[in-house]
């Protein structure tokens, strides 16, 4: 699962980042976000959601927006959800990331 694989290899929240970044700056969305939000199945463990700070802080190609991550409470079939929001609140692209999304592109 994704969630273990967070916490065992690193490089899987660096691709997720980096596609989510990446998509972003495909839609001119990048400069545009002030606040990320990241939220991590609950069987990922904390040692994950700070894998995936980390990650999210080196897919930005300049300083990092302010990232929210939130530990959900409860295992999800969408174990990665990245949300991206402007200045004013409005969401500016979501994406989800099941097990084998994230394992395979």
């Amino acid at each position: 699962m994704l969630s273990a694989e967070l916490h065992s290899d690193p490089a899987r929240a660096r691709d997720a980042a980096r596609r989510f970044a990446d998509a972003l700056a495909a839609e001119a969305l990048l400069d545009q976000t002030a606040r990320l939000e990241a939220t991590l199945a609950a069987d990922g463990g904390l040692e994950a959601l700070f894998a995936l700070e980390q990650a999210l802080d080196l897919a930005w190609p300049c300083p990092a927006p302010t990232c929210e991550l939130i530990w959900a409470t409860q295992a999800a079939d969408e174990v990665l959800r990245l949300r991206a929001f402007d200045e004013a609140g409005r969401l500016l692209l979501a994406r989800a990331y099941c097990a084998k999304e994230a394992k395979h592109g």
